[in-house]
């Protein structure tokens, strides 16, 4: 586990928004998060193996999200796991990263430098802790990272900048180039999150898993 105590509790576990709670709440992108859930791109075998791990005996029940509607990543993939909670039966509880920072103290990334989301962590029906995904695949990480450098330097940007220190102006500039590069991706890195969270589930809970390369 990220943390050796965590204030996740059966009570505030419960506090937590559903998924339609949490859409109800949002300001911005809820035409993105209904197309993505739409969509979303789980197959049989998937739905298959999420309703194998909640039905073990101390299996994912459970699974907490720490999200914001306004970033791309959750609205990519929020949707999808929101499908999985509904396809087996687990139960989705959201919490808002801003309104709670002592939850996602406990799921930092980069070291305990950066609060990335989504977060998705599974637990049993005691809540006790399973494992996490953090924001998005590594193949995304991948993509993102050499399409962000060639925007970059088409746009003679520093090459060590991002988005949380480019100014305003450039930060625009920066997104008009890069989303419409990224978005033909996104189905793909929706698919490889689905398999992640497989080979991440299979681990913590000892299951040979044949998810499709």
């Amino acid at each position: 586990m990220p943390t050796q105590t965590t204030v996740i509790t059966p009570s505030r576990f419960a506090q937590g928004l559903t998924y339609a709670d949490f859409l109800a709440q949002a300001a911005v992108n809820r035409d993105k998060f209904e197309m993505n859930y739409k969509d979303a791109p789980l197959t049989d075998a998937d739905v298959a193996f999420f309703k194998n791990v909640v039905s073990m005996p101390n299996g994912a029940v459970k699974v907490l999200a720490i999200a914001e509607a306004w970033c791309g990543d959750v609205y990519r993939e929020l949707p999808t796991m929101a499908r999985i909670a509904e396809a087996s039966g687990m139960t989705l509880r959201i919490f808002l990263r801003d309104q709670n920072p002592d939850i996602m103290d406990e799921f930092l990334s980069n070291e305990g430098q950066a609060r990335a989301i989504p977060v998705f962590i599974f637990y049993t029906d005691e809540l006790n802790y399973i494992t996490h995904f953090t924001e998005r695949s590594k193949s995304a990480h991948i993509e993102l990272a050499a399409m962000a450098d060639q925007v970059k330097a088409e746009l003679s940007l520093p090459p060590d900048a991002s988005f949380a220190t480019l100014p305003e102006t450039d930060r625009q500039t920066f997104l008009k180039e890069l989303i419409p590069r990224i978005q033909p991706h996104f189905n793909q890195w929706r698919k490889d999150a689905i398999k992640e969270i497989r080979q991440l589930l299979s681990s913590a809970l000892n299951l040979r898993d044949a998810v499709p390369n």
